[in-house]
């Protein structure tokens, strides 16, 4: 089944803590959405006692939105907030590219190759909490030790990231 259509290139998913919405990475207009499945209150998607439908159930709001670059994956971290990678400083670019989006996919996967040249080397992710909003922001600003960061995961104190450019995980103890 699909949730959730008219997606601007959704590029993660995460699903919150309570299981009652979804973070959804809408890289082309530099935000995350938030799909409700039910409401907080609900539980597993039936009424909220009442017997009625969630209130929630099917809406979908912005989760966070002007962001300092370009978002990539989103992982849930063990605090119930996420982890939010930016794989790029923000650009112009996605938007123009959103009416083709078959080019847009095509230079996605040539980003690695292109963006040292475009808008050189950065790394950057962006810790939420679990309302979205910002609670810290790791910064490579030279892409010295990571650049392109397109995934995040915290674990047992570290933090392993994935980038679109490397050869291998980078790994941060927090």
């Amino acid at each position: 089944a699909v949730l959730l259509e008219g997606i601007s290139y959704a590029n993660g998913v995460a699903l919150s803590a309570d299981g009652a919405w979804v973070a959804v990475v809408e890289t082309n207009l530099n935000r995350v959405l938030r799909f409700w499945l039910r409401d907080a209150d609900c539980r597993g998607g039936g009424g909220g006692g009442g017997g009625g439908a969630c209130p929630r159930a099917g809406e979908t709001d912005v989760l966070i939105d002007k962001l300092p670059g370009i978002p990539d994956g989103i992982s849930r971290a063990p605090d119930g907030g996420f982890w939010l990678a930016l794989v790029a400083p923000l650009s112009p670019l996605p938007r123009h590219l959103a009416a083709w989006p078959r080019l847009r996919t095509l230079l996605s996967h040539l980003l690695p190759w292109v963006a040292p040249f475009a808008v050189g080397s950065w790394g950057a992710v962006v810790k939420l909490d679990e309302r979205g909003r910002p609670v810290e922001a790791l910064y490579d600003p030279d892409g010295s030790h990571v650049a392109t960061v397109s995934a995040a995961t915290e674990v047992g104190g570290r933090l392993f990231l994935g980038n679109l450019g490397g050869r291998g995980v980078s790994v941060l103890q927090l």
